[in-house]
């Protein structure tokens, strides 16, 4: 049996509910809407509003905070929800209640905040390491080289000289293949791989320059030589 809730037109109008239906509001001791809809979330209601507007849908909420309330109509498989201020309503009535299972939930399982924590102390320390990686005071060659060799094997900087595993340096600012020195004992191998990584990214950069590019001569300026004047007359 639908139960229906107005919206009285003054103080005075009074009148009881059926048992169940959410009560008139205005009249002293009544609850107010917005109490009403909240406690049908889930029913089955047709709605009424100043402009005539008249719905039917299942009441999605009802927040009191924005005053606003959700209904969802249509069909479950594809629902259109409207959105609509409580004070517009004039009038809503339960057509049917809500199932037990309805608004069912499975539980909500626990979040493994250690887990979490781990993962994001895993991204800041290796955001930290590539920005290590990054030397502000070198130029963009400079620093294609240091990824070359970190990408091959493993470098970090020292001022603007590469450290590759600990056991070459690569001196700057040239990063030439001759720039190259051993500081531990057992760096002779890794020593010509290096080398050889330097000079793979020499010609690269020489490749990247545009082609045909001349340089401007530089004009020859001769300096002009003042004319030899003649003897001065009268003297």
């Amino acid at each position: 049996m639908a139960e229906t809730a107005k919206r009285p037109n003054n103080a005075n109008a009074a009148g009881k509910a059926a048992p169940g239906a959410p009560p008139s509001v205005g009249s002293q001791g009544m609850v107010s809407m917005e109490q009403a809809l909240s406690e049908s979330i889930g029913a089955r209601v047709r709605i009424q509003t100043t402009n005539s507007l008249a719905l039917e849908g299942t009441l999605f909420t009802a927040c009191p905070t924005t005053s606003l309330l959700a209904l969802s109509t249509g069909p479950q498989s594809q629902p259109t929800h409207h959105i609509l201020p409580i004070s517009s309503l004039t009038s809503f009535t339960i057509l049917s209640l809500p199932s037990p299972t309805t608004h069912a939930r499975a539980p909500v399982a626990p979040i493994n905040t250690i887990a979490l924590q781990s993962r994001a102390n895993a991204a800041l320390a290796k955001a930290k390491e590539r920005a290590a990686k990054i030397n502000r005071g070198v130029g963009r060659e400079a620093q294609d080289v240091f990824d070359a060799l970190d990408k091959q094997f493993s470098a970090r900087w020292k001022a603007k000289d590469i450290i590759v595993m600990e056991r070459v340096v690569v001196r700057g600012p040239g990063y030439r293949a001759e720039d190259c020195r051993v500081i531990t004992k057992d760096g002779e191998g890794l020593l010509g791989r290096v080398k050889k990584v330097l000079e793979h990214e020499r010609r690269r950069a020489t490749q990247r320059e545009p082609k045909g590019t001349v340089k401007p001569a530089v004009p020859n300026i001769v300096p002009a030589v003042p004319a030899p004047q003649g003897p001065r007359k009268g003297g």
